[in-house]
């Protein structure tokens, strides 16, 4: 009976071959976006599962209080770990890290920069870091370093252990440890090197030594390290953070004591999904985004489905004959439900395997909008589980209307030849054509409106200039202690370069943050959080600052060694209109005065409002080194002698820069891949609805075909015709509009809302997304309408 019916089922498919391929093919597409959504989401929410303990590693964060702000921070000062580990009994194991940062390695002639973190080597314990040769003593020695598998291979190729390394131009490390890389959906994907934290003090003791020093290792309240620990089993984060709370705050100072530093435990688990803090609480997490998309794949899978029982009850007067001979010789209804969803299964199982083939090719465009490596997991036993299940819940899904539908013809009407599909039959298909249409004017409405938001950020005045700026990392205590006025004149001299300046943060990058900064009537219950970045004289004309008052630093002026200027936000704060003048003080620290007031500036995320900063003289630290290159020259040509330049003063690093303009580029990469994917799902959408509507449109026209052949003896010309067919489609795409609109309205203000600088929702896009969908509709019904209306009616008409 199995084999009869799966016969049976193919000759249809192969006997309506035009409808089969439309059939088979919308259908693989819709599964092939729900596939490629699907990794996406099991990717976004497995992050992190590799390490095998994350549901026991944990973060400790802060909130602090400024003013009437309250915000988090996942920063503390050294002696946190070491007094966290000693005072609570819940933790097995405690380390602190200096955060992610890029290194320069050297071996022979090799030279490379990579990403690498200073850690106490219980990092190895934490993490459950997977030693391939070595083992978690590996970091004991202070001059010892571990090694991702592929940095070794790239650097030794085989026995890396015990090799010498140069780190960072200074000393040489040995390798000790070679460790496996870190999965690329965890939170040290980037990480490809390990080195103790003990060689950071001893690498340059007069920097971080002493407690008066700021980055120092006994310093409460620097703020510039990361805490994590491993809680012992059994044990919930919830309830141990209510026992910290008030650890950094008892032995902070008194200046860091009116922030109000209050503790807790951020678990591994949210990390990634949950870690958007905002005001002090998670605001528009990544977890939205992930149900978000995984809703978006729920419906286009739905379309798809939709448009495989349309495409099948439309053909169900060619199949009627079969179900009544069927009844007649004595099949049950059941038998028949059970052959039109096999026939079901059958298509959906070769749409599956187009689909696969469609998702593997797609992969490759698919990871680099999303930013993702995501493959394939054919060695994974459950994704052979999850994969059947789709496909009998996709087969049973899209085959279970048409089954139940042609399985209930009257034997008798068929054959007698009085069946006739009513208007009652063709309702549920245009409920679902409306349904399609209305996902699908929702997915264009939201894409247009994130297009218009990433436009409107671009938009806005930034304060500073992008175009023919390079930016340098300085690395190496080499670069750092080259005298940065010899420098700036070899470069000048050389042609190349028209200006150049040094600063702690290049212009696009983040800034320090201080809330013990005070200046003459500021009220005592205030402590702004105002970002600052030291620099030099040089910095606010190689950048283009525009000045709003006051003046650029001067060289020529002695007394500008403690000159600052701000932006107009900070000059809110210290007085509107009498900012100029004004003498602060960072702390306990000297006097400086405010000489100039720029305008504000993009220094982060362009959808939101920026801070109070403000800049200041100072050349003691590594920072970084901002060059404007000379434009009359061609790009290659000055970089090249920038190159040699910088290469007399550090002869054994790696030339290494970005632009300026493309690293402002990056902070739109999130929203512009979220557009990018909302487009493509918004495009497959339309064009899984057109088929559906397409579906439809044949299936009335073929209803109607005796109909036209009347209309068009008694003279109905073909423009009549095809608006007669036409009109019921364009009301059920409006009806899908007037359902739409309010929907899309409400969803993309609350979309809208997570950004304070934001594009207003204009009527203009419903009006567009409106004419296109009709558009669209026409197009798509126009081919059936008009092959109809252009028939011969003495084709349809000869048998009556």
């Amino acid at each position: 009976m199995l084999k009869n019916y799966l016969i049976i089922g193919w000759r249809n498919l192969v006997r309506a071959a035009g409808f089969s391929l439309t059939n088979i093919f919308g259908l693989a597409a819709g599964m092939s976006v729900a596939l490629l959504i699907g990794l996406w989401v099991y990717d976004e929410l497995s992050f992190n599962t590799s390490f095998p303990n994350y549901d026991r590693i944990t973060q400790v964060f802060h909130t602090i209080t400024l003013g009437e702000e309250e915000m988090a921070t996942s920063g503390v000062g050294y002696p946190y770990g070491a007094a966290l580990k000693s005072t609570y009994a819940e933790f097995e194991e405690v380390c602190m890290s200096s955060g992610e940062g890029d290194h320069i390695l050297a071996y022979d002639d090799v030279k490379m920069t990579e990403k690498g973190l200073f850690i106490d080597p219980s990092f190895l314990k934490v993490f459950s870091v997977n030693m391939l040769e070595g083992s978690n003593d590996a970091l004991k020695e202070i001059h010892s370093i571990a090694l991702s598998r592929s940095l070794a291979r790239k650097l030794f190729g085989d026995q890396p252990l015990g090799k010498m390394l140069k780190f960072d131009n200074q000393e040489q490390l040995m390798v000790t440890g070679v460790f496996e890389d870190f999965p690329f959906n965890s939170h040290f994907a980037a990480v490809k090197m390990l080195v103790p934290m003990e060689y950071m003090f001893a690498s340059n003791p007069e920097q971080w030594q002493g407690r008066d020093k700021w980055k120092g290792r006994d310093n409460w309240d620097s703020y510039m390290y990361e805490c994590f620990a491993l809680l012992k089993p059994e044990t919930s984060a919830t309830r141990v953070s209510g026992k910290l709370e008030l650890l950094l705050f008892e032995k902070s100072s008194t200046d860091s004591k009116a922030m109000k530093p209050k503790g807790f435990l951020f678990p591994m688990d949210q990390w990634h999904l949950h870690v958007n803090f905002n005001d002090g609480s998670d605001s528009t997490p990544r977890i939205r985004f992930v149900w978000m998309f995984g809703v978006i794949g729920v419906f286009v899978l739905a379309l798809a489905c939709i448009n495989f029982m349309n495409l099948s009850t439309a053909r169900s007067e060619m199949r009627s004959k079969e179900v009544g001979v069927r009844k007649v010789m004595g099949s049950v209804r059941r038998q028949l439900i059970r052959q039109f969803l096999g026939e079901s299964l059958m298509v959906v199982m070769i749409s599956a395997f187009i689909a696969f083939v469609i998702a593997w090719l797609a992969l490759p465009v698919f990871n680099e909008v999303t930013a993702k490596e995501i493959e394939l997991p054919w060695s994974e036993p459950m994704f052979y589980v999850y994969t059947c299940s789709f496909v009998l819940l996709t087969a049973l899904l899209a085959g279970s209307y048409p089954a139940l539908y042609l399985s209930s013809f009257n034997p008798v009407q068929v054959l007698k030849g009085t069946f006739k599909a009513g208007k009652r039959a063709t309702l549920p298909r245009k409920v679902m054509v409306v349904f399609q249409f209305t996902i699908s004017i929702l997915l264009i409405v939201g894409t247009l409106v994130v297009f218009l938001e990433i436009q409107h950020a671009k938009n806005r005045p930034v304060g500073f200039d992008r175009a023919g700026i390079i930016q340098m990392q300085v690395h190496t205590k080499d670069l750092a202690d080259t005298d940065y006025n010899t420098l700036r004149s070899e470069l000048i001299s050389s042609g190349a370069v028209e200006n150049m300046a040094k600063s702690d943060f290049p212009i696009t990058g983040g800034m320090a943050a201080d809330g013990s900064i005070n200046w003459d009537g500021k009220d005592p219950a205030l402590h702004p959080l105002i970002t600052m970045n030291w620099c030099s004289h040089d910095f606010p004309a190689t950048n283009g600052f525009q000045f709003v008052e006051g003046r650029d630093f001067s060289r020529d002026l002695s007394s500008d060694s403690s000159a600052v200027i701000i932006n107009e936000m900070a000059a809110e704060l210290f007085g509107k209109g009498k900012a100029l003048g004004t003498k602060i003080r960072f702390g306990s620290g000297k006097e400086r005065t405010i000489v100039g007031v720029i305008k504000d500036q993009i220094r982060w995320t362009p959808f939101s409002k920026q801070s109070p900063h403000l800049y200041y003289i100072s050349y003691e630290g590594i920072g970084h080194l901002t060059i404007r290159l000379n434009p009359s020259l061609p790009t290659a040509e000055a970089l090249k002698k920038v190159q040699e330049v910088i290469h007399q003063s550090d002869p054994d690093s790696p030339f290494q820069y970005n632009f300026q303009d493309e690293n402002y580029s990056r902070l739109f990469h999130n929203e512009e891949r979220m557009g990018k994917l909302a487009a493509v799902f918004a495009v497959l959408a339309i064009a899984i609805s057109c088929i559906g509507i397409f579906g439809l449109a044949a299936f009335a026209a073929s209803q109607r075909n005796k109909e036209i052949g009347i209309r068009k003896v008694l003279g109905a010309s073909v423009f009549k015709l095809w608006s007669m067919l036409s009109l019921e489609f364009i009301w059920l795409v409006l009806l899908a509009i007037v359902i739409a609109f309010p929907i899309a309205y409400y969803l993309t203000r609350q979309w809208l809302a997570q950004y304070e600088y934001r594009v207003d929702v204009s009527w203009s896009i419903f009006a567009l997304t409106g004419l296109l969908a009709l558009v669209i509709t026409l197009l798509t019904v126009s081919y059936q309408a008009l092959r109809a209306a252009w028939m011969n009616p003495v084709n349809c008409l000869r048998s009556d």
